[in-house]
């Protein structure tokens, strides 16, 4: 996370079990069903960070082919690319999902941020085992850490029609730490929404924790071209410090709650697939 007050507020969403109720009335019950990449796989990936900074991007683009998924690269500038892991779905409407890989070297950088991007091919894995509507870009980002540079550079080669068919950015940052959070300020209302339906489904709860005085993270590109986004964390005002400090680094994670994140973005993802238009 660039730069870090927290605001803390309580997520109202509505009951629900594995079957999903509509938020509306009349709708249905949604099954939302996933293989979810067992545990031991899952903290693999985290503990494969512990790696120089230089030799994340091969890391990620590593794990990225062992969950099945062949990568391509986005050129940031002469020494750092995006990597970018692609499930194509049955239409060109697309949710983006993304985290980043440098960090600051005063630890090992595996709260801020490998927490997040080691979840990507996991979450790939949960996802492709059934046909998708959505086309899903998991996307770790180079050089947040330097202003953003990687979601920018993104960002900045969408045409206005890639524009148009992105419906969601979901970004992942500093997980572990607590149970879920989520950036309220920053994110989308519907999006919010939506988590909550799925944070009560699955019995995880999330709280709304704030950051806007804190610093700032890869949503900033997409919000300023009207994408709709979401930022979900670990952060409070207790465990802030870990960032950008030689305490950042594997033995400042929490396996349950990791692994809870990791349990709870699947599901997510799984929802807004079918949720958003």
């Amino acid at each position: 996370m660039v730069g870090y007050s927290t605001v803390v507020q309580k997520l109202e969403g509505l009951v629900g079990a594995l079957l999903i109720c509509g938020l509306c009335a009349g709708c249905t019950a949604e099954e939302l069903r996933l293989v979810l990449v067992p545990r031991e796989v899952v903290l693999q990936r985290l503990q494969a960070g512990q790696v120089r900074e230089k030799e994340r991007q091969g890391t990620i683009a590593q794990l990225f082919n062992s969950a099945a998924c062949e990568t391509s690269l986005q050129r940031v500038d002469r020494s750092s690319s995006n990597v970018i892991c692609t499930l194509a779905g049955k239409t060109t409407a697309e949710i983006v999902v993304g985290g980043h890989f440098d960090f600051v070297e005063r630890g090992e950088g595996i709260v801020d941020d490998w927490s997040g991007t080691s979840l990507l091919p996991s979450l790939y894995e949960a996802l492709k085992g059934e046909p998708t509507k959505h086309t899903f870009k998991f996307v770790a980002f180079t050089e947040e850490e330097r202003g953003l540079i990687g979601s920018t550079q993104f960002v900045r080669e969408l045409t206005a029609e890639q524009r148009t068919d992105i419906k969601a950015f979901v970004n992942l940052e500093c997980l572990g730490l607590a149970p879920p959070k989520v950036w309220v300020h920053r994110s989308t209302p519907t999006l919010l929404q939506d988590l909550a339906q799925i944070a009560k489904a699955v019995s995880i709860p999330v709280q709304g924790v704030d950051v806007d005085r804190v610093g700032d993270d890869d949503t900033h590109p997409f919000l300023n071209k009207k994408i709709p986004v979401i930022s979900i964390h670990s952060l409070t005002q207790e465990t802030l410090p870990i960032l950008h400090s030689p305490r950042d680094t594997i033995k400042a994670i929490n396996t349950d709650y990791f692994y809870e994140a990791y349990r709870l973005v699947a599901f997510y993802l799984k929802y807004l697939d079918g949720q958003l238009d």
